[in-house]
């Protein structure tokens, strides 16, 4: 790799022949389904590269790969790497410091060709749009225009996609540099340079589509000038879930965003803690953050456990900047970055049970009251009619003794 004024680059003939070398795995894997190909219209041209059977080595080599399979059966293996000018090298990807706007950076990538069959390639250079919480690096799709370091990219003849037809288990080195420009914000720029296919493919229902898959090995460049970095927590979002025990457990939810407000990569520690009343806490130590890219933001999820649910709560959110590895060493700001937000843990069981009671305990109450009622009702039928057959009684007494005695 050379920063300078552009000579006009070499394409060379070449074959992997390290002694027990290998090329290092630099790139991801990334898949982008479409309905038309890649194109090659004014902007790409025809690679006259030379090739070259690939030795046992390199068969066994490790790349960014891809691998597909057209509509005929037919098995579509290939790799990238970054290289020297005469064969793959051992980095990992195209990693570029302390740049100054204005300079040339004159570089090589060489593409492998696995399959059996000649297979057309286009190669080129695009933006990365941001990282997953998986940490995996996101890529703009193909219809897409580049507009930061994807754009700085061109090939000879001043070209920014090159198409080139590769050979069964042949491989090519191309040069490429990268122009940045005078007016190139300091900080961190991310992109990819792209290894793509495209090949037909039959659907579930049998429709024809033509697919695109490519790899890419990622390209880092910092460009001189001073260096802000800077997280910040927000959109922080919470909510429990109550346990099915009246005196079990529960645990929190908390979704919070981390946004890279300066502008250089940063990574870093995270730490979310939940506390409540009667000294109720949990705290969750997290994986370190995925590698937020400047102006880019990732959204994370933690569940503390082991939460009493007795009203309100606070959740907390703790972050401590570091530097990706590998990454060029610059100061990071002091203390932690924090954010926290309210929630309220119902407690459902409790409640519930609390409402069984008292629904038995008035169930019962008025059960009780229309026993006694009932009771009562029969007492008075029983007393009643005992007032009855006694006045009936008395009352038939003084009849028989008003009424007067027949003479004989």
């Amino acid at each position: 790799m050379n920063v300078s004024c552009l000579h006009r680059p070499l394409r060379r003939r070449w074959a992997l022949h390290r002694n027990g070398g290998r090329i290092l795995s630099g790139g991801l894997l990334l898949a982008a389904i479409g309905t038309a190909a890649v194109a090659t219209g004014p902007t790409a041209f025809a690679s006259r590269s030379s090739t070259v059977a690939l030795t046992s080595s390199a068969a066994r080599s490790s790349a960014a790969a891809g691998s597909a399979q057209t509509a005929g059966g037919v098995v579509v293996t290939w790799s990238e790497s970054p290289a020297s000018a005469t064969s793959p090298d051992s980095r990992s990807m195209f990693s570029y410091t302390n740049i100054k706007p204005g300079s040339t950076i004159t570089d090589h990538v060489a593409v492998l060709n696995r399959s059996k069959q000649g297979v057309a390639f286009t190669i080129y250079a695009t933006d990365a749009s941001g990282t997953t919480p998986g940490n995996v690096l996101e890529l703009l799709p193909a219809s897409v225009k580049p507009r930061d370091i994807g754009s700085w990219v061109s090939f000879p003849r001043g070209v920014t996609k090159l198409s080139v037809v590769i050979g069964a288990d042949k491989g090519i080195i191309e040069s490429f540099k990268i122009a940045v420009p005078l007016h190139a914000t300091p900080g961190d720029h991310t992109g990819g340079m792209m290894a793509a296919v495209a090949f037909t493919r039959r659907t579930s229902k049998g429709a024809l589509v033509i697919e695109n898959q490519r790899i890419a090995v990622p390209i880092e460049l910092r460009v001189t000038g001073p260096l802000h970095p800077g997280l910040r927590v927000e959109s922080i979002s919470t909510g429990f879930r109550t346990p099915l025990s009246p005196f079990g457990t529960g645990a929190a939810t908390v979704a919070y965003t981390v946004q890279n407000t300066g502008n250089v990569r940063l990574t870093g520690s995270q730490v979310v803690s939940v506390t409540g009343p009667f000294g109720i806490s949990s705290k969750v130590q997290l994986k370190n953050l995925p590698t937020v890219l400047p102006g880019d933001a990732v959204r994370m999820t933690a569940q503390p456990a082991g939460l009493f649910p007795l009203g309100p709560m606070t959740a907390h959110v703790r972050l401590s900047p570091a530097a990706p590895k590998d990454a060029p060493l610059e100061a990071m700001p002091a203390g932690y970055i924090t954010g926290s937000a309210s929630l309220f843990a119902v407690p459902w069981s409790s409640i519930g049970v609390i409402i069984l009671v008292v629904v038995a305990s008035v169930g019962g109450w008025r059960l009780r009251g229309w026993q006694q009622r009932r009771t009562r009702g029969k007492l008075a039928a029983v007393a009643d009619s005992a007032r009855r057959e006694t006045e009936r009684r008395l009352l038939g007494g003084k009849d028989a003794a008003a009424r007067p005695q027949k003479q004989t």
